[in-house]
């Protein structure tokens, strides 16, 4: 179907007036004009002819306009255009708000002709007049709640008739993907740029705790986990902070016990307080305060072997592991936190029994992570240089950084032929788990600048790199690319694209698709 045909059917579907500004900026219209508020356009991808008219595509930061138009004549109101917006945060069409169209001309002056809401999602359909014939400079001004900004569209000629205009081309090369499949499915393009690369060598890791923010907490001595004293106690997910109290233990007794060293602690004390009193009133040699004080050391170094205080049988609880808690039977063995960090597994059940080393808590510190690669033998030479690490872990596709190289291997592990390579990784949101597989690229020395595409543009057909590009709104071409350098996010294209192209990031294979249908290319939908 042809461009007019298209738009026919669309023309009972909106009416426009026309204002003529004043010179310069002068006109109360000025004051949404280009001067004011337009934004750098990319370099315009395509301006071909569908049927009697013309299209063209130009993005801002935030909207690409599509304006498909009929030909243009001096004096009389035009058939509906379809100027296609659509948002390009979500890729999604503008829905609400009116789009202006001033056609300046060459003195500064300005034709402006505005529509109020699109009446197809995305599609607007003015009907201009432009009283003169001539080249003029078309802006599209979009206001409303969705969106406010001025694109510059590019040249718009009006003829004296019809019959004056040129004969309409095209490329029979080019591949259809209509507006409405594009706002209909998850699809997205991204402006080729100039970037710097890194070189990086590509290599599979493992999330692994920062020295230091990993502890397993062991029981020092046997005993039970009173039941009532433990139901309060930190579980996974829990925060806990560095000395608190993460369970109580009754330790079992016995010759050498925890409790029996206790008892014995306290023992020793009371024999040494009252042989200080006996020596000072002469009433026993000083030596056997010296031995008692010796039998007391002894008995607190055990004591503290255990995990134990060794200040006394009741020390402070903030500088000590022993205290006499407000229900505890005797003395309980207070469990504490040696880090601050977040509870990953808890084996303490209350109410029963544990033995000396059973590891009843592991406390990790999130806040920062080791990512462990194994980087391939052939690469090691490279290793010297590298600077960082871009990488992806299992189940998502958020991109995290690693940005310090903290230790390289002094071996190739013989069974892997792989060469280890540690690196730290900020981890504040705590996305990145212990123990995680990652997929990274290991940033290697300075970039190089040159023309980028992000990764997620390339496509592999027939076991060759390509993409597609965004010629026009609804018009793709298929490019063969010859790759450079990436590190991970962007790859340097040699030779395929320029900078200011559009390459489809999102939707790819849905174009690839489309290409096959060749029933579509010629632009036959209706609006």
């Amino acid at each position: 179907m042809t461009l007019a045909s298209r738009l026919a059917l669309a023309a009972l579907l909106s009416t426009g007036a026309l204002l003529l500004g004043c010179s310069g900026d002068s006109s109360g219209d000025h004051s949404h004009g280009e001067d004011a508020h337009s934004h750098a356009a990319a370099p315009r991808a395509a301006e071909s002819a569908h049927g009697s008219g013309t299209a063209t595509t130009e993005w801002s930061d935030r909207l690409e306009i599509f304006a498909e138009h009929p030909v243009m004549v001096a004096g009389q109101e035009s058939a509906p255009w379809a100027v296609h917006v659509t948002r390009l945060d979500g890729y999604r069409p503008l829905t609400e708000g009116a789009l202006t169209l001033r056609f300046r001309r060459p003195d500064g002056a300005a034709y402006v002709h505005s529509v109020e809401g699109p009446p197809e999602p995305g599609i607007f359909t003015p009907q201009p007049t432009i009283p003169e014939t001539g080249t003029f400079r078309l802006f599209a001004v979009v206001e409303g709640p969705q969106a406010q900004d001025t694109v510059e569209v590019g040249d718009v000629t009006v003829y004296e008739s019809t019959s004056a205009a040129p004969a309409p081309g095209g490329s029979s090369a080019e591949i259809s993907y209509l507006k409405e499949q594009q706002w209909e499915t998850a699809f997205g393009v991204a402006e080729v740029q100039k970037r710097s690369v890194q070189r990086s060598i590509e290599a599979p890791g493992t999330i692994e705790p920062f020295a230091g923010r990993h502890a397993k907490v062991s029981a020092p001595v046997s005993g039970l986990t009173p039941a009532r004293a433990n139901l309060d106690m930190p579980v996974p997910g829990d925060r806990v902070q560095e000395g608190q109290t993460l369970g109580i233990l009754s330790p079992s007794g016995g010759e050498g016990s925890y409790a029996d060293l206790m008892g014995r602690i306290e023992r020793l004390e009371r024999e040494v307080r009252r042989a200080e009193r006996l020596v000072e009133a002469e009433a026993i040699p000083e030596k056997r305060l010296v031995e008692t004080r010796h039998d007391l050391e002894l008995a607190r170094a055990a004591l503290e072997s255990m995990g134990g205080a060794s200040g006394g049988a009741v020390p402070d609880t903030a500088s000590g592991s022993i205290a006499r808690s407000v229900g505890d039977s005797g003395f309980n063995y207070h469990l504490e936190a040696p880090i601050t960090g977040r509870v990953q597994e808890r084996h303490l059940a209350p109410g029963s029994r544990v033995e000396v080393g059973t590891v009843l808590y592991t406390i990790v510190d999130p806040n920062r992570v080791w990512l462990r690669l194994r980087v391939p033998a052939e690469h090691a030479t490279a290793v010297s240089g590298a600077t960082g690490a871009v990488f992806t872990v299992e189940g998502s596709d958020t991109a995290h950084e690693a940005s310090r190289l903290v230790s390289t291997g002094a071996s190739i592990d013989a069974d892997t032929r792989t060469l280890p390579v540690r690196l730290e990784a900020p981890n504040p949101s705590g996305a990145l788990k212990i123990g995680m597989m990652a997929d990274a690229r290991l940033l290697l020395g300075d970039g190089t600048t040159g023309i980028t595409i992000p990764n997620e543009a390339i496509q592999t057909e027939d076991g060759r790199p390509v993409a597609y590009v965004q010629t026009g709104g609804e018009s793709f071409e298929r490019r063969p690319i010859q790759l450079g350098p990436t590190d991970g996010q962007y790859t340097l294209v040699e030779r395929g694209i320029q900078a200011g192209e559009h390459v489809v990031t999102t939707g790819a294979y849905q174009v690839y698709l489309a290409s096959l249908n060749t029933s579509q290319i010629g632009h036959g939908h209706t609006h």
